[in-house]
């Protein structure tokens, strides 16, 4: 089985874009990647959201995940693909994520890249199998929501089980949890 993994960054208020829709608040420490290097190989295959994806296009020819299997969400399949291993899906997030998980743990991990909607619609199937939360030291006060205030996630409650919290420069804190299928009985 793959596990699939919701990596992402957000503001201490819960925010992973601003209320423009805007990411330029996202700051770290220089010569610093944060683990992301060695967190990109041991990724497999990468689900991503129209909105996100289309931010990605935006920023111009550049394509961040060349080498990996892209699959982006979204009803208008006349997207710009961004590269050969780059596919537009109209399908429910769900089942084509349900599928990648049957492959087997050496095809990589499976990231769900963003955005906040496609995340939360997953946490509430239950198909989200850990969290890694890189929590920047600011307050937005408004914009799109992470996985916990995604419309979606009502009545997804979910004990999770804290695997690892890591301070790293810049005051950024890494959060990582499980989440189990099942509540556990002493929470």
């Amino acid at each position: 089985m793959r596990r699939s993994v919701y990596y992402f960054t957000m503001s201490l208020d819960g925010y992973i874009a601003d209320a423009t829709g805007s990411v330029d608040w996202l700051a770290g420490a220089p010569n610093s990647d944060y683990g992301y290097k060695d967190f990109y190989q041991t990724v497999g295959s990468i689900l991503l959201g129209r909105a996100t994806y289309q931010h990605m296009l935006q920023m111009g020819d550049f394509f961040p995940y060349p080498d990996r299997d892209v699959t982006v969400f979204s009803s208008n399949e006349h997207l710009k693909r961004a590269g050969e291993r780059v596919q537009i899906l109209s399908e429910d997030p769900a089942l084509h994520l349900a599928r990648l998980q049957l492959g087997s743990a050496d095809d990589g991990l499976i990231w769900i890249g963003g955005g906040g909607t496609l995340a939360g619609s997953l946490f509430a199937a239950g198909l989200i199998d850990e969290l890694r939360v890189f929590v920047q030291p600011i307050v937005l006060g408004g914009g799109t929501p992470s996985l916990m205030g995604a419309a979606g996630t009502k009545g997804a409650a979910r004990a999770l089980e804290l695997t690892l919290c890591k301070e790293w420069p810049a005051g950024i804190v890494e959060l990582r949890y499980d989440v189990p299928k099942r509540w556990r009985s002493d929470v």
